[in-house]
């Protein structure tokens, strides 16, 4: 039997944060893990929960071949069936994301709030140019609101394709085009892949499976870069900036505060009033020399390739 003792990370500050925790009796997602065990049939992809004659658990010597559900459907199909539904959901998870920062890009241009406002001019013209609306000799507000509203088109948008596959290299837009999965619109392909993986609607493995691939292109050129761009637009592009990362950001003497999620609006809200002097004093009033800013997750990532 090993002597070694289990490593659960690589960072050597989480690892001592870790065993802090355990022997202070906090749980954590490795002690979870540790108890909760995989479903041996679930892990493979071969239960389905569709539909309620269910769930079917796909299994045997020949499952592959002889194996199918109530419905019918094989493990092939049952399987393909829910890695699409996993691909709609992280599709409508980044997009649905993207929807607010465009929305928020709107409602700055528009003048309706007045907490925001275009930081990244030059960023807003490169993408007013990629999605040809004219720019020049224009007002700022007036560019940031066109460019907001045609990335809303591409949430509902019915037929054709979603606006950033025109960036795609040439090669590869034709090999979209030739298999069919341009994305058309990113709601369309999100609801589709739920449509087609519904009982009794598609059971055709191969046939699901290009799906999928039609709404990960919606999520990776739609959601993922629409989100993207309009944050640089709003706060800034990032550049390389000096920074300091992991446990040893936190401070004792200061009052420390951790962002965590993916909503960097918000985070960049924290950043401002954090700096301001009311707060400051306020802190220091509670016996703290200030505020320190931190964070974990991808709103962490934002604030640090802005701020440091």
């Amino acid at each position: 039997m090993s002597n070694h003792k289990p490593i659960k990370s690589a960072s050597t500050s989480a690892e001592e944060i870790i065993e802090w925790g355990e022997a202070n009796k906090m749980e954590t997602c490795f002690d979870r893990a540790a108890k909760m065990k995989p479903c041996p049939i679930g892990e493979t992809g071969a239960c389905c929960k569709v539909c309620h004659m269910g769930p079917c658990r796909l299994i045997g010597k020949n499952a592959e071949e002889e194996a199918t559900g109530v419905c019918g459907a094989s493990l092939s199909t049952v399987a393909a069936r829910n890695f699409v539904r996993m691909i709609a959901a992280g599709t409508a998870a980044h997009s649905d994301h993207a929807r607010d920062m465009a929305n928020t890009l709107l409602a700055a241009a528009t003048g309706e709030v007045k907490d925001f406002k275009i930081t990244d001019v030059r960023k807003l013209y490169k993408v007013a140019g990629i999605l040809e609306i004219e720019f020049e000799g224009r007002p700022v507000n007036d560019v940031a609101k066109d460019v907001a509203e045609t990335f809303l088109q591409d949430f509902g948008r019915q037929n054709g394709e979603i606006n950033y596959c025109k960036r795609a290299p040439k090669k590869t837009q034709e090999r979209w085009k030739k298999y069919g999965i341009a994305p058309r619109g990113i709601d369309r392909e999100v609801v589709e892949a739920m449509h087609r993986t519904n009982i009794g609607v598609d059971h055709d493995a191969d046939h699901l499976l290009t799906h999928g691939l039609r709404t990960a292109l919606a999520d990776g050129w739609g959601g993922c870069m629409i989100s993207t761009d309009v944050t640089d637009i709003l706060f800034g592009t990032p550049r390389p900036i000096k920074a300091e990362a992991s446990f040893g950001i936190f401070k004792e003497d200061e009052v420390n505060l951790v962002v965590h999620g993916h909503e960097p609006s918000l985070a960049e809200l924290i950043v401002d009033v954090v700096s301001t002097d009311e707060m400051i004093e306020y802190a220091k009033s509670k016996g703290a020399k200030g505020i320190n800013l931190g964070g974990m997750c991808c709103t962490a990532n934002e604030v640090l390739m802005r701020h440091g």
